[in-house]
């Protein structure tokens, strides 16, 4: 049998449309050290195959994809975060996906290899299982309910509560990332995405997943990246300018804002309604 991680870097990438790198290991372990029977010995992962890819998987496409797992023998995956519809397509081929996997590649081997896979899941990542979402069971928040652990990325113009929602998603500024549990907040520079030529909206969504993000405000969000967030099973909250992050934050939390179940532009620069933004991918 054999194992493939995709991996963006050295981490199994958050969404499996944005792996570069395929790693192959036997799917089985192998002990180094039989002589103390019933006691842990040393594992030997045995040999490893890399495959850099030319493009991004969701460039490959689904199809090429699985040729190439067929190809190179592949029994079991190990990646991130995917639409419902592929993981049915990989199993359907006969492949073992085990989905909504974060880490690097060694903590996440070490956890295949001793049987503590479910250690590696993405937190509060359901996956496809009809109606079940993150963190709670209402997409929007109703006030005075119980307050589930979640996490808000909201897209801004500087580093505190006080600046103002940057309108555009994949080229924002930052990412004000509020803990709503604890009340604790902190930056993420969206710096990177800003200079991609294409592909940052997908970039953006990759870095507020990475975050621990369940829930992203914004402005505007193109289809790639609404695709991306809703692949990790981050919700989508679009329409948001001309306030303070704080401002959105308490919007939120009064259940004035709802959950989009489309984007509301259509990326590299228009926004799919009647404003125009300003420039790149949303």
């Amino acid at each position: 049998m054999r194992l493939c991680l995709a991996c963006y870097g050295d981490r199994v990438a958050t969404l499996l449309e944005t792996a570069t790198k395929l790693c192959f290991y036997p799917a089985t372990k192998v002990r180094v050290d039989q002589s103390r029977p019933g006691e842990e010995s040393d594992v030997q992962v045995g040999e490893k195959l890399v495959i850099v890819l030319p493009t991004p998987v969701r460039e490959v496409g689904l199809i090429g994809f699985i040729d190439m797992l067929a190809m190179w023998g592949t029994d079991v995956l190990l990646c991130g975060g995917l639409t419902c519809g592929d993981l049915e397509t990989l199993r359907k081929k006969g492949i073992r996906v085990e989905p909504w996997i974060g880490g690097a590649v060694d903590e996440v081997l070490n956890a295949w290899f001793s049987g503590r896979i479910q250690s590696v899941k993405m937190p509060g990542c359901a996956g496809c299982r009809g109606k079940q979402k993150r963190y709670g069971s209402e997409y929007n928040h109703k006030e005075g309910a119980e307050m589930k652990s979640e996490v808000v990325a909201v897209t801004s113009e500087g580093p505190l509560l006080e600046d103002m929602v940057d309108p555009r998603f994949g080229r924002a500024a930052g990412f004000v990332i509020m803990d709503l549990t604890k009340n604790e907040a902190r930056y993420i520079d969206n710096g990177g995405s800003q200079t991609l030529a294409q592909g940052a909206g997908i970039q953006a969504a990759e870095n507020v997943a990475q975050a621990g993000a369940d829930l992203v405000i914004s402005g505007f969000v193109g289809p790639k990246a609404f695709q991306a967030l809703s692949a990790a099973g981050i919700r989508i909250i679009q329409n948001v300018e001309g306030v303070t992050v704080a401002q959105a934050l308490d919007k939120y939390r009064r259940g004035e804002l709802k959950v989009a179940d489309a984007p509301n532009s259509r990326g590299h620069g228009n926004t799919g309604g009647k404003r125009q933004g300003a420039g790149g991918a949303r």
